[in-house]
C-alpha cells in the first residue's frame, strides 16, 4: 500500500508550499502533518480513528509529492511496529491513532523505549475529552512516567506544528519515541500557523546490532540502565524548547496545560486579567521542566492548575512544592474548583477563576443562535449496514441478543434497528457474543465491520471456532472504513481483495455464507439458516458503501430512483369490504410484515390474503397471526374480539376454510390458523384485565326480536346490541346456545367455553326468553304488534331427516335414533341407550360427533357408513382423523339398503352388480341431515316467500325476506351449515336490519362480513426458499386410548412458544392499511412522512431498493430519474 513518488507542489496542496515564514490556516491535524514534513519524515502509518483520522489521510494525499511512504495499517499495533521498523531502518517515522489505539499498541509501546529508536519517531495519540467520538475518556499522559515516554501536549494548531517538528529532533537526541497528545479541540480547530522550510526524507538503512535491538533478558537489563539517563536528557531538551511560557508577574497564577491553555488566553484577553493574574502555559507535560516550575511557584502565593481529564500536572506540582518546601496554594481538580470530566469549557473556567481568585467576571455576550434541532447520528441513505440489521432483526426475532462493534455499526444501537445489546471495543462484538453464549447457552449474534475483522476480529473468530461456541458471527463488509473518512479496507477489490469468507473458512468455520444485504430475502434466509445451525456460523455481508462509491465515481452518476404509489401505500386489503381495521400497528407487527415479504420473495402480496378471503367472518388473520409472532397478545386479541361474536366456540369448531386457502398448503402445510386463534382467545380468558370492549353506539330506542338462540341468532343479537338496539332473544330451549349447547359434544366444545361466549353477549344487555317456541308461544306477527321494529328468524334445522329402510319392522332389527336426538340427550345429561355395536349413517360433522360420543358411552364397535368418497366427506378432516384414531371404522362409498336382524345391509355406491354386505349393529344412528320446521311461521298471517327446496328466500347480503320487517339467516334459509357460516349470516342480517331501519350510512359504520366466494386465482405456493420452510406446529391432544373413557376436551392448545413459532410461519400475504415499516423499521433518511403520507426524497435516495422489499403493499416502485 506504500509508494515513493516525487512530484511538484500545486496550489491545491498548500501543505507542500516550501517557503519559510508563509502563513497558513490549518486544522490541528494538518499542522501535525506539516510539522512532520518540515522534519523530513519518510514513513507514516496509522489506523483511522476520530479525532486523529485526518493525519494519515492527509499524508496519503500528499505523500507521493514528498517521497513519503504511507500505509493504513490494519490496527494500531501494526502501525506502531511499522513506524518503529522504519526508524530502525534510519527513516524518520510517524504513526497516528486515537487514544484507544494506544493501548491496542501497548505491547510494543512498552518495549520500544528500552530498545531505542534510530531515526526520529513520533507517536500521535489524539485524546477525546467529553467522549465526543469515543466510548471513554483516557489520559495517555500517565504512560509517560510508566513507559519512559516524553509527552508533548499542544494547545493550538501552530503549537502542534512546532511540537511535531521538535519531537523528531527530541526523539533522535534521546533515542526515545515521543508521544504527541493533541485533543479533539486541537485536532479539529483551524488556526493560523507559520510554515518553516520543508526537509527531504532520508533513509540511512538498517545497521545490524542484535545486542541493541533484541531485548532478551540480559540485553533488556542493560537497556534499562541507560533508559533513565535518556529520559532525563529528554527533560533537559524539553525545558529549553520554549513550551513553558509565562506572562504577567502577579502573585497569583493560572497554570494551563494543553488545549485549555488557548481557552485561558482568550479569557484573559476578554476579561483583561493580565494585570491581576499571571498566565503560565505548559506544553511539555512529561518530563516536566521542574526547575523552571519550582522557581515560578516560589514566587507566587496561589496557582490554579487547569488541565483536562485527570489531575496529572496538578499532582506533580503539589509534589514539587512538597519536595522544595514551597507553601504555594495549589488549586484545581483536587480542591473542587474544576472537574476531571469532559472538556474545560469557557463557562467552567470562568466559574473556576472567579472562585479561585475572588474576581467578578462579567458574563460574555453570546451571539444569538437559532435553536438547533436535535439530530442523533444515523446511518446514511442506502447504508448496507441498515439493511443487514433489518434482516437480522427480521430473521432472529425480538428476544435475540446482539453484540456490536465500534464504527458505523454502533449506529445499530437504539430503535428502530436495536442491534447493540453490548459494546466495548473493536473486535469485541465476536468475543462478547461468544462469552455470553458460553455462560447462558443462548445462540448469540456478534457484529464486526470489515476493518475491525482485520483489526482484531480474526483472533476472536478463531477462538470461538476453537471452542465451538454457539454463535453467529456477522461481518459487515462495505469495503471501506467509512466512519473515519473512507480509508481503504483490505477487503476492497482494488486493493487486492482479502476474502473475508475465505479467511473464515481457513480459520475452521464450516458454515460460511456471503450475501448482499440489498437482496433482503436472501440475507434474511441466510440469517435463518444460521439461526437454526449450531456452533459458529459466519455470515459475510458484502455491499460497498454507497457514499464511498459516489465519491469514487464523481458527480454525474445516475442512480436508480424509487417513489411511493400512494394508491397502494397504507391501503388495507379489506378496504374493498369496508372492513379496514383501526388497530394500531406496532414495530413488532411491522417486523413480521417484513419477514413475510422476505419469505415470499418474488411472490408479491395480494390486496387481501387468501385466508381472509375465505374466512366467513372476514377476520384479519394476518393481523392476529403477526401480533402473536411478535408476542403482542393484547393486539392479537383485538383483531378477534371485535369481529368474532363467539370466539370461544369458533376457535374449537370452525371448519377452517382459511387453512385450505393458505399459500403454505402445497409447501410445508398450512398455518394452524384456528390453533392460533384459540391460543389468543384462551390467553385473554385467563386475563380478565385484557378485556377489549367493542365500540358500542348509544341506545336509540329501536327494538328487534331474534327468534332462535343458536350461532346465527346470538351473532345477530350481539351486533344489534352494539348498534344501539334493544334486543330480545327467544328460543324453544331452556338455555341459549342452540347447536353449541345441545348438539356439539363436550370433548370438542366444553360447556364452560360456550358459557363465556354467552355471558359476553348477554352482558351487552340482550334479554333472553327461554322455553318459548315460535308458532306456539309467540308469533312473528305478534312480535311486530308488541312494538318490535324488526324480527330476525334464526331457527335451526330441528327436524331430522329419516331413512326408510326395509326391515325396520322386524322384531330383532337394530334400534334407530337420530343423531340430533342422541347428541341432545347427552348434552342434557339424560340417560342414553347405547348399543355394543353402533353404525352411524352419514358423513358430516354430526355423524363424526355421534360416533365419537358412542365410543365414550361404552360402544365396543362403532362404524361410520356414508355414501361419499373419502375425500368428499363433508366433515372436518381433522375430526375424521380423530375418529379413526379412536378406533372408529369409516366405510365410505357405501349405501344402506335394508335392515337385518344383526345389522344393516349395504351395497357399494356405483357398483350396480355388487352384492350386499352386512355391517354388524345393534343400534343405528341416522346423521343424514336436518331440515327446518317452517310450520311455525304461520303463513296465513305473514307469508314469507320460500325457495323450491323449502327454505325461506332471502337477500343473502342482508338477510331480508319478502316482508320488509322480517329478516332470516342460518339453517332456515338453507345457507352454509357451519357455525361460522351461521355467525356470518347473523352479522349480515344485523347490518341489513340496521340499514333498513336507520339507513345505509349509519349501518355502514359497522360493516358485515363479506360473502365468501371461491378464490378466482389460487395463490402461488410459498415460500420457495427452504430457509423459510418449517413443519406445522400441532397442539397436543389427549391420547386416543385414554380420551375415549370420558368427555374431557381432546384438543389442547399451543404453548406460548409453540404459538409464536407457528405464527411466524404466517407470510402475512395481504396488504396492510396501517403499516409504516419503511419508516418504523428501516428509517432510511430518504424516507420522509409529511402530513401522514410517506414519500421519498429523490435527492437522498440511492436506489438500494431495500425499502421496496419490505413493503407489504408493493407500493414502492422504481421510476426513471428526470
Amino acid at each position: 500500500m506504500g509508494s515513493r513518488v516525487k512530484s511538484t507542489t500545486t496550489p491545491a496542496q498548500p501543505l507542500l508550499i516550501d517557503r519559510a515564514g508563509h502563513a497558513g490556516h490549518l486544522l490541528g491535524n494538518e499542522a501535525i502533518v506539516r510539522g512532520a514534513l518540515e522534519a523530513g519524515v519518510a514513513f507514516a502509518a496509522g489506523y483511522p480513528g476520530t479525532p486523529a483520522s485526518e493525519i494519515n489521510d492527509t499524508f496519503a494525499r500528499i505523500a507521493p509529492q514528498r517521497g513519503v511512504v504511507v500505509e493504513y495499517s490494519v490496527n494500531e499495533k501494526l502501525a506502531l511496529e511499522m513506524a518503529f521498523a522504519a526508524s530502525l531502518a534510519g527513516a524518520r517515522s510517524i504513526c497516528s491513532m486515537k487514544h484507544l489505539g494506544l493501548l491496542v499498541a501497548g505491547d510494543p509501546l512498552s518495549t520500544i523505549p528500552y530498545i531505542g529508536v534510530e531515526a526520529g519517531m513520533v507517536i500521535v495519540s489524539a485524546a477525546d475529552p467529553g467522549c465526543k467520538t469515543s466510548p471513554n475518556e483516557q489520559d495517555q499522559r500517565h504512560l509517560g512516567p510508566m513507559l519512559h515516554l516524553p509527552i508533548l501536549d499542544p494547545s493550538t494548531p501552530h503549537q502542534a506544528l512546532t511540537m511535531t517538528r521538535f519531537a523528531f529532533e527530541l526523539s533522535e537526541e534521546t533515542r526515545l519515541p515521543v508521544l504527541l497528545r493533541p485533543t479533539t479541540r486541537v485536532c479539529h480547530t483551524r488556526g493560523a500557523v507559520t510554515f518553516g522550510s520543508l526537509r527531504a526524507p532520508n533513509v540511512r538503512g538498517f545497521v545490524r546490532d542484535p545486542q541493541r535491538y533484541v531485548p532478551v533478558p540480559h540485553n533488556a537489563q542493560e537497556m534499562r540502565v541507560g533508559l533513565q539517563e535518556r529520559i532525563g536528557r529528554a527533560g533537559e531538551l524539553m525545558a529549553g524548547a520554549g513550551f513553558f511560557d509565562c506572562t504577567g508577574s502577579s502573585t497569583e497564577a493560572i497554570l494551563a496545560v494543553g488545549a485549555p491553555a488557548a481557552t485561558c488566553a482568550d479569557l484573559f484577553g476578554h476579561h483583561d486579567l493580565g494585570d491581576r493574574i499571571a498566565l503560565w502555559t505548559l506544553g511539555a507535560v512529561y518530563p516536566l521542566p521542574e526547575a523552571q516550575l519550582a522557581r515560578r511557584l516560589d514566587a507566587v502565593d496561589k496557582v490554579l492548575v487547569v488541565e483536562e481529564l485527570s489531575p496529572f500536572i496538578e499532582d506533580r506540582v503539589r509534589n514539587l512544592c512538597a519536595v522544595h518546601g514551597l507553601r504555594t496554594e495549589i488549586l484545581g481538580q483536587r480542591t473542587g474548583h474544576l472537574t476531571e470530566i469532559g472538556e474545560q469549557t469557557p463557562e467552567r473556567l470562568e466559574a473556576a477563576i472567579g472562585r479561585a481568585f475572588e474576581v467578578e467576571l462579567t458574563p460574555r455576550d453570546q451571539p444569538a443562535q437559532a435553536p438547533v434541532q436535535s439530530r442523533p447520528p444515523t446511518l446514511c441513505s442506502g447504508c448496507p449496514h441498515r439493511a443487514t440489521f433489518l434482516a437480522a432483526r427480521t430473521a432472529f426475532g425480538e428476544e435475540q441478543l446482539y453484540f456490536n462493534d465500534i464504527g458505523c455499526y454502533t449506529l445499530g444501537y437504539g430503535p428502530p434497528l436495536d442491534t447493540a445489546d453490548a459494546l466495548v471495543c473493536m473486535g469485541a462484538g465476536f468475543s462478547l457474543a461468544a462469552g455470553v453464549s458460553r455462560m447462558t447457552g443462548q445462540r448469540t449474534v456478534g457484529f464486526l465491520g470489515d476493518s475491525t475483522f482485520f483489526h482484531a476480529g480474526m483472533p476472536a473468530l478463531l477462538n470461538a471456532i476453537k471452542e465451538d461456541v454457539n454463535m453467529v458471527a456477522v461481518v459487515l463488509d462495505n469495503q471501506t472504513t467509512a466512519m473515519t473518512g473512507f480509508q481503504a479496507s483490505p477487503s476492497l477489490p482494488r486493493n487486492g481483495s482479502a476474502s473475508i469468507a475465505a479467511i473464515a473458512r481457513a480459520l475452521g468455520a464450516s458454515h460460511v455464507e456471503a450475501v448482499d444485504s440489498y437482496d433482503l430475502p436472501e440475507t434474511v434466509a441466510a440469517f435463518r439458516r444460521a439461526r437454526e445451525a449450531r456452533g459458529v456460523s459466519v455470515i459475510v455481508v458484502e455491499r460497498a458503501c454507497p457514499v464511498d462509491e459516489a465519491r469514487q465515481q464523481g458527480p454525474g452518476t445516475t442512480l436508480p430512483l424509487f417513489e411511493i404509489d400512494h394508491d397502494r401505500c397504507r391501503a388495507c386489503g379489506r378496504e374493498s369490504l369496508d372492513l379496514r381495521c383501526t388497530q394500531c400497528v406496532t414495530t413488532g407487527f411491522e417486523r413480521q410484515l417484513a419477514r413475510g415479504c422476505a419469505a415470499r420473495g418474488a411472490n408479491s402480496s395480494t390486496p387481501l390474503a387468501p385466508c381472509s378471503t375465505e374466512c366467513p367472518l372476514s377476520l384479519c388473520i394476518q393481523g392476529y397471526a403477526g401480533h402473536i409472532a411478535a408476542g403482542e397478545y393484547v393486539e392479537a386479541w383485538g383483531h378477534i374480539a371485535d369481529r368474532c361474536a363467539l370466539p370461544e366456540s369458533v376457535c374449537r369448531v370452525c371448519h377452517q376454510p382459511c387453512e385450505a386457502a393458505c399459500v403454505r398448503q402445497g409447501v410445508d402445510g398450512s398455518v394452524a390458523i384456528n390453533e392460533l386463534k384459540r391460543f389468543v382467545v384462551e390467553w385473554a380468558a385467563e386475563r380478565p384485565d385484557t378485556t377489549i370492549e367493542p365500540e358500542r353506539e348509544p341506545a336509540h330506542g329501536l327494538k328487534v326480536a331474534v327468534a332462535g338462540a343458536g350461532p346465527a341468532g346470538l351473532a345477530a343479537a350481539r351486533d344489534l346490541a352494539l348498534r344501539g338496539y334493544d334486543v330480545t332473544l327467544y328460543d324453544a330451549a331452556e338455555r341459549p346456545g342452540g347447536l353449541l349447547t345441545h348438539g356439539i359434544p363436550a370433548y370438542r366444545l366444553p360447556p364452560e367455553a360456550v358459557q363465556r361466549d354467552l355471558a359476553q353477549i348477554l352482558g351487552l344487555g340482550v334479554a333472553f326468553v327461554g322455553n318459548t317456541r315460535l308458532g306456539r308461544d309467540v308469533t312473528v306477527a305478534g312480535l311486530l304488534e308488541q312494538g318490535f321494529d324488526a324480527v330476525f328468524l334464526a331457527l335451526g334445522a330441528a327436524r331430522a331427516a329419516t331413512l326408510d329402510l326395509a326391515g325396520a319392522d322386524l322384531p330383532d332389527s337394530p334400534a334407530q335414533v337420530s343423531a340430533l336426538e342422541y347428541l341432545a340427550s347427552v348434552a342434557r345429561g339424560s340417560a342414553v341407550d347405547t348399543g355394543r355395536r353402533v353404525v352411524v349413517i352419514g358423513g358430516g360433522n354430526a355423524a363424526i360427533d355421534t360416533a365419537r360420543t358412542g365410543r365414550r358411552l361404552g360402544a365396543e364397535q362403532v362404524t361410520i357408513a356414508c355414501i361419499e368418497a373419502d375425500d368428499e366427506m363433508p366433515a372436518i378432516r381433522s375430526e375424521i382423523a380423530a375418529a379413526k384414531q379412536e378406533g372408529i371404522a369409516v366405510r365410505t362409498g357405501v349405501r344402506p339398503v335394508r335392515l337385518g336382524s344383526k345389522g344393516v345391509c349395504c351395497v357399494a355406491v356405483g357398483d350396480a352388480g355388487g352384492g350386499e354386505f352386512l355391517l354388524d349393529a345393534d343400534q343405528i344412528v341416522l346423521a343424514i341431515g336436518q331440515q327446518p320446521d317452517l310450520d311455525c311461521l304461520e303463513p296465513k298471517s305473514i307469508a314469507l316467500t320460500q325457495t323450491d327446496d323449502g327454505h325461506i328466500r332471502i337477500d343473502p347480503a342482508t338477510g331480508a325476506t319478502s316482508h320488509p320487517l322480517v329478516f332470516a339467516g342460518g339453517d332456515l334459509t338453507g345457507g352454509e351449515r357451519t357455525v361460522t357460516g351461521a355467525i356470518a349470516a347473523g352479522q349480515r342480517a344485523a347490518w341489513g336490519i340496521d340499514r333498513s331501519l336507520r339507513g345505509a350510512e349509519t349501518a355502514n359504520r359497522r360493516p358485515p362480513p363479506a360473502r365468501v366466494a371461491p378464490l378466482a386465482h389460487p395463490p402461488a405456493p410459498s415460500p420457495a426458499d427452504a430457509a423459510f420452510q418449517s413443519a406445522r406446529v400441532e397442539a397436543h391432544e389427549l391420547p386416543p386410548d385414554t380420551r375415549v373413557s370420558d368427555f374431557r376436551e381432546v384438543a389442547g392448545r399451543l404453548s406460548e412458544a409453540e404459538a409464536r413459532a407457528e405464527a411466524t410461519r404466517c407470510l402475512l400475504c395481504g396488504a396492510c392499511g396501517n403499516c409504516r415499516a419503511c419508516i418504523d423499521l428501516f428509517a432510511c433518511p430518504a424516507l420522509v412522512e409529511v402530513d401522514g403520507q410517506v414519500d421519498i426524497n429523490a435527492d437522498l435516495c440511492t436506489g438500494c431498493a431495500v425499502c421496496a422489499q419490505i413493503c407489504p403493499n408493493d407500493a414502492i416502485r422504481m421510476v426513471a430519474r428526470v
